[in-house]
């Protein structure tokens, strides 16, 4: 039976994410290019939207000055978030 609904292949979103959002994530996804050597020694990926937005926090992760400015939303100013890295995160530089 129709009920006059389209089907829009958009994944749902929820109060606290905006469906703008998850568009950038999935055209990132859909950009992704595995040869570039930033994925060399990291996990097997793939062009789904979870792959996109892990990558998408292990960069801004990787980088210092985001962290830093991160720590304002924190509790405490963030004093007890202790950055961990591990041998792959050499291929962020």
């Amino acid at each position: 039976m129709d009920i006059g609904e389209t089907h829009v292949e958009l994944p749902r979103v929820s109060s606290t994410h905006s469906r703008v959002m998850y568009v950038n994530l999935i055209q990132i996804a859909d950009n992704l290019d595995f040869r570039n050597p930033i994925f060399h020694g990291r996990a097997k990926r793939n062009r789904s939207l979870g792959s996109a937005q892990a990558f998408v926090v292990e960069l801004a992760l990787a980088d210092q000055v985001f962290r830093e400015k991160l720590k304002r939303y924190m509790i405490g100013g963030g004093k007890q978030f202790i950055y961990l890295s591990d041998y792959m995160d050499r291929y962020l530089k």
